[in-house]
């Protein structure tokens, strides 16, 4: 009786995937090739709108867009560049913000670690540009990553969106600069990806002064970093407590006083006011404490900000 699969048969199907494996290998070398510029940026949705902008601009096959997934605004930082310290701000994400925690985990291309070798891995002969805007988060992840390529050779250069705004006289919905990228109306941010793509190269004195600047940081030992009258600055975790209870306060009073309000309003109002690019997950875990330091009450399911309302406890 004939076997289902002869030799030839088997001979053919190993040819078929070989030469599949080697038209995968060709096409990546491809793509490796005409890929001259590597972009970093230090969000998902960053990442996602550089990547857009860069196709409609002609610049898409040129490109490599690397993304961090971590607040680096909050949470500890000491030694991040280890794998005990990545261990050890995993653990504080898990007890602390949850959600920061899971988008973290299920995300493992985008993890530190991950992050960290694709960043050592790029070739001298590519132009690195890191992306940022004038918040804590995206200040602090410059840092680092100028932390993690102190060793390469070749000039690196930044794009401050914040700063290109103000030069374009660019200004976000509501008035003022915009703080983030997100912010950025989408066809003034086509604008400068078509026009500022290549970055500014930084000075060898600069990029001493950031790599001075993260090591001085990760040795604070703060869990909030917040940007300040032009600069980054580490803080207590209850820095933004007053903030969080005078915009409860504020909206008791347009909706009634002894009222509860929605937790989302609140969290929007301390993002709008504060002008800080920090994780909402990180405000609800304060408001979290102050209900059970009993300065807030909440009524509802503590968790999605649309599931709880929270009103002053002596109100």
């Amino acid at each position: 009786m004939k076997e289902p699969y002869d030799q030839k048969t088997s001979d053919r199907l190993y040819g078929l995937l070989g030469k599949h494996i080697n038209a995968a290998y060709e096409q990546h070398m491809e793509i490796e090739r005409l890929q001259t510029h590597v972009h970093v940026v230090f969000s998902l949705s960053d990442a996602g709108s550089l990547k857009v902008a860069l196709s409609k601009v002609g610049k898409h096959q040129q490109s490599r867009v690397l993304a961090f997934n971590n607040w680096f605004s909050v949470g500890p930082i000491a030694e991040l560049d280890t794998s005990e310290g990545q261990q050890r701000r995993q653990s504080w994400l898990m007890n602390h913000v949850q959600d920061d925690y899971f988008f973290d985990s299920i995300n493992r291309d985008h993890q530190i670690a991950q992050l960290m070798k694709e960043l050592k891995a790029i070739p001298e002969h590519k132009t690195v540009v890191i992306w940022c805007a004038d918040n804590a988060h995206d200040q602090t992840g410059l840092r680092f990553a100028l932390y993690l390529l102190k060793d390469r050779k070749q000039p690196i250069r930044i794009v401050n969106v914040t700063k290109v705004s103000q030069e374009l006289g660019f200004h976000q919905k509501g008035g003022g600069t915009p703080y983030a990228q997100a912010l950025i109306d989408r066809d003034n941010y086509v604008e400068i990806v078509r026009d500022y793509a290549e970055g500014f190269p930084l000075d060898s004195e600069t990029r001493k002064r950031y790599e001075g600047e993260w090591i001085e940081l990760a040795g604070q030992n703060h869990w909030l970093r917040l940007w300040e009258a032009g600069e980054l600055r580490g803080c207590e975790e209850d820095k933004l407590d007053p903030l969080i209870i005078q915009s409860v306060t504020d909206l008791q009073g347009m909706h009634g006083a002894g009222d509860y309000v929605h937790a989302g309003e609140v969290m929007a109002r301390v993002l709008e006011v504060s002008r800080q690019r920090i994780s909402i997950s990180f405000i609800t875990y304060r408001i979290l404490r102050l209900t059970s330091d009993g300065v807030l009450t909440f009524k509802g399911i503590p968790g999605f900000p649309h599931q709880y309302s929270l009103r002053l406890s002596n109100t």
